[in-house]
């Protein structure tokens, strides 16, 4: 077992660099692909990201990687537990019942509404990786029984027609190159009269295409955060609505923090304490010259300070899309497929 391990390590060190090599190959010419082209290269690009930035991400986010609306004096994970507590609530989700989590990340969000709710979850994910790092963290928490993976790419679901009592999904969508036919697959799988939640990344009313800043932040956005083509929140409703969804409720769930502590808070470097610190600008910075360090030393893999900076500039687009209005990572649809579907 120490042998696997160190092997499995061993791996993990010489593969940061290869992955983001991939990653911002398949980037560069993403734009000018037809739209085929798109389909097919896109969920390349998405597993090589998350191959890339998981463990930074469980570094400085912990299980949960999403922002959440937040209430004066609440921290982020206080924030994402009743985003995720929201989401039992709008599925009304009990014991008994199985819910698909599209796109579900190390599976933080799966292990909370499972243990909130009773239900089994499905974790659906393109990325191995996070699969095996998700399927220690389910087991570590004794949820093993409730909470299981599936590795497959949304886009094509390798289940039958009406297979789940609900469907959820968190800030995954947006990575879609083909976001009309991820939503007819989730409307596939799920059974008639059952309800589908949806948080995501999209582009408010207050977005200018005319405003040279505002579209050099949205280009930000979607390289670093492998995030194609946003839609506006207008344009996620009519194609959730043309999938075959009743639209039971649609808003910009940010709207409801605090003006203290808005979703961006997190990254902007008012949110200090020892287990957010990573993601202040300060620390990001502080990352950032360690790992170039770590580098040098061969204690960190190659490209983990290419990464560190890619994140960093993630981060200050999301921060000047939320200062502007003209982003939102909390937009909500509440929808539910006909009875007679």
């Amino acid at each position: 077992m120490e042998s696997k391990n160190k092997a499995e390590e061993s791996a993990t060190k010489g593969s940061i660099e290869k992955a983001l090599g991939e990653f911002r190959e398949m980037q560069s010419g993403y734009s000018e692909q037809a739209q085929p082209d798109k389909v097919r290269i896109q969920p390349r690009i998405v597993r090589q990201f998350y191959e890339v930035v998981t463990r930074f991400y469980e570094f400085g986010w912990g299980t949960s990687f999403h922002f959440a609306p937040r209430s004066r004096g609440e921290n982020l994970a206080a924030a994402q537990r009743r985003q995720q507590e929201e989401i039992v609530s709008l599925l009304g989700l009990e014991a008994g019942m199985v819910a698909g989590d599209v796109g579900c990340g190390i599976g933080g969000p799966m292990m909370s509404i499972a243990g909130a709710s009773g239900a089994g979850i499905v974790g659906i994910n393109i990325s191995e990786h996070q699969i095996q790092r998700g399927r220690t963290l389910v087991e570590k928490a004794g949820l093993s029984d409730r909470c299981e993976f599936l590795h497959a790419n949304y886009l094509d679901l390798p289940c039958a027609d009406n297979h789940f009592d609900a469907m959820y999904s968190i800030e995954a969508v947006c990575h879609s190159p083909d976001r009309l036919k991820a939503f007819r697959e989730i409307f596939r799988t799920l059974k008639p009269g059952g309800k589908f939640v949806i948080f995501d990344w999209v582009l408010t009313e207050l977005f200018d295409t005319a405003d040279a800043r505002h579209t050099d932040i949205r280009k930000r956005i979607e390289y670093a955060n492998a995030t194609p083509d946003l839609f506006t929140a207008q344009e996620q409703i009519e194609c959730i609505g043309s999938a075959g969804f009743e639209i039971l409720q649609a808003n910009d769930r940010a709207l409801n923090s605090d003006s203290e502590t808005p979703w961006f808070m997190s990254l902007e470097g008012r949110d200090f304490s020892l287990s957010s610190v990573a993601r202040t600008p300060a620390g990001r910075i502080l990352t950032a010259n360690i790992t170039r360090v770590l580098e040098l030393l061969r204690i960190a893999p190659r490209g983990t300070s290419d990464t560190s900076k890619m994140l960093n500039i993630a981060a200050d687009a999301l921060v000047g899309g939320g200062q502007l209005g003209i982003f939102t990572p909390c937009f909500l649809v509440h929808a539910r497929k006909p009875e007679d579907a």
